[in-house]
């Protein structure tokens, strides 16, 4: 009976917000007020906003409360050549944390998307990126030091890596391989991307190449599961269905 209570909450809230009486980024009465305007206990309206969290309507901010979210806006990642750069161009406003900036001995994984022996040393990059405010992307690039002397300390706050490939080492990336995966977060990046514990996620893991063939980068990117979807289109020739078009879409919801 209680599953049935708090889904007949969530489904009132989600009326009264695509109704338009919470516009886009606005608070939503605390639990205790929504319990009285609904006649339910505050456990019940917890349920229904974390159902209404993990269908991406609401966001819950800890200490703060919770927000109608706003319309997502789609980045076709397929037609750029980073998620970052996807973003941009569609004129978001993205900002960078880096997290860690440093000289690690590469794992093996690592080792072998670089071609190098395990052990050899690596720059290691991690960066918290932000879309409008929200947390959107937690990535880790992993560079080989030999060809890129001093990356650790190169300003990737306000330059994009890639960038800084070519002016500062003659770089250019050329290629990528890519493979999608879904995840689900550890109770740090959980934290760092502000999700709810376990949450899903997508992890794009890239090997990169510049123009004369040479990896300069193996990286790992978490996009929050709320936020990011893969998309399929298929057609029928000689009556065979065959993939056309595969992308990575991510959305950023402003407020």
């Amino acid at each position: 009976m209680s599953g049935s209570l708090h889904a007949s909450i969530s489904a009132r809230v989600e009326s009264s917000i695509r109704a338009g009486t919470w516009a886009p980024g606005a608070r939503l009465p605390a639990e205790r007020d929504l319990g009285r305007t609904f006649g339910v206990s505050r456990a019940t309206i917890r349920q229904a906003l974390d159902d209404l969290a993990r269908r991406g309507l609401v966001r819950r901010r800890q200490g703060s409360g919770t927000y109608v979210a706003g319309p997502p806006v789609a980045a076709d990642i397929s037609a750029s050549f980073s998620i970052s750069s996807a973003l941009r161009a569609r004129g978001l406003h993205l900002t960078t944390r880096v997290l860690a900036s440093e000289v690690v001995e590469a794992e093996r994984s690592v080792a072998l998307d670089l071609g190098l022996l395990p052990g050899a040393r690596v720059a290691r990059i991690e960066r918290l990126r932000t879309v409008e405010s929200e947390p959107l992307i937690l990535e880790v690039a992993f560079l080989p030091t030999a060809l890129m002397p001093g990356v650790e300390d190169a300003d990737t706050t306000f330059r994009s890596l890639y960038d800084i490939l070519a002016a500062d080492y003659g770089r250019i990336v050329a290629t990528a391989t890519e493979t999608i995966e879904p995840v689900i977060l550890t109770a740090r990046e959980s934290e760092l991307l502000k999700v709810a514990p376990n949450a899903p996620a997508l992890l794009v893991r890239r090997v990169t190449f510049d123009r004369d063939g040479t990896r300069v980068e193996s990286s790992q990117a978490l996009l929050r599961g709320d936020r990011s979807r893969f998309l399929l289109e298929l057609k029928v020739t000689d009556l065979e269905p065959v993939a056309v078009r595969s992308e990575l879409i991510v959305e950023a919801g402003g407020r």
